[in-house]
C-alpha cells in the first residue's frame, strides 16, 4: 500500500471498528494497529545484521584458507628444496623465487576463489528467491521476498581481498625459497 494512503486506510478501518464495537475513534488505546513503516527499522536491523554475519563468515573462511595456502606452500617449499636450490646455482636471484612461489600461492588462491564464485552462482540461481516477509502479509508481489543475486561490487571486492589474501599467505613460503643457501640446500636430501 501507498505511505501515502496508509494514513487514510487506518482512519477509515478505525471508524468503521468504532462504530461496530462501540468505542470512540479517537480512542488510542482502543485499538493498536502497526503500519508497515514502523516495521522497517525492524527489518533493516535484521537486513544489517545477517550481512555482518555473513561477513564475519566470510572474513573467517578466507582467514582459514589463507592459513591452508600458507601451509601448503610451505610444504612445496621443503618438497622443492633441491629444485630452488639448483635455480639458485644456475643463477636465479632471490627475487625470481620470490615471484615464482608469490605466483603460485596468488594462483592457488584465485583458482579456489573462482570455484567458489561458480558454486555460489550456481547456489544463487538454484535457490532463486526465498519467500521472507510475503507469505505472513499475504503479499503476492515479491516486494517483501529475499531475492539472490549477484552483486558485481562485491564480487570486485572479494576477488581484491582474494588476491591480497593470496599474497600473505605466499609471502612466508616464497620468503623461505628465496633464504635458502644454494650450497647447502643441494645436500639437502
Amino acid at each position: 500500500m501507498a505511505p501515502s494512503l496508509e494514513a487514510k486506510a487506518r482512519q477509515q478501518v478505525l471508524e468503521i471498528l468504532a462504530q461496530r464495537q462501540h468505542f470512540s475513534p479517537t480512542d488510542k488505546r482502543a485499538v493498536v494497529m502497526d503500519s508497515m513503516a514502523e516495521f522497517r527499522p525492524i527489518m533493516e536491523g535484521i537486513s544489517y545484521g545477517t550481512e555482518f554475519l555473513l561477513l564475519f563468515v566470510g572474513l573467517l573462511t578466507l582467514g582459514i584458507g589463507g592459513v591452508g595456502v600458507m601451509n601448503i606452500m610451505l610444504v612445496t617449499v621443503n618438497e622443492r628444496v633441491r629444485e630452488i636450490s639448483l635455480r639458485r646455482a644456475l643463477g636465479a636471484r632471490r627475487r625470481h623465487v620470490r615471484v615464482q612461489f608469490l605466483a603460485e600461492a596468488l594462483a592457488l588462491t584465485l583458482a579456489g576463489g573462482g570455484i567458489g564464485v561458480l558454486l555460489s552462482v550456481a547456489i544463487g540461481a538454484a535457490i532463486g528467491t526465498l519467500p521472507f516477509l510475503g507469505p505472513a502479509y499475504e503479499d503476492t508481489t515479491g516486494k517483501g521476498d529475499s531475492h539472490m543475486q549477484m552483486s558485481w561490487e562485491i564480487l570486485a571486492a572479494s576477488v581484491s581481498v582474494l588476491a591480497i589474501v593470496g599474497i600473505l599467505s605466499g609471502l612466508a613460503p616464497a620468503m623461505r625459497a628465496s633464504r635458502l643457501d644454494p650450497v647447502e640446500a643441494l645436500r639437502y636430501e
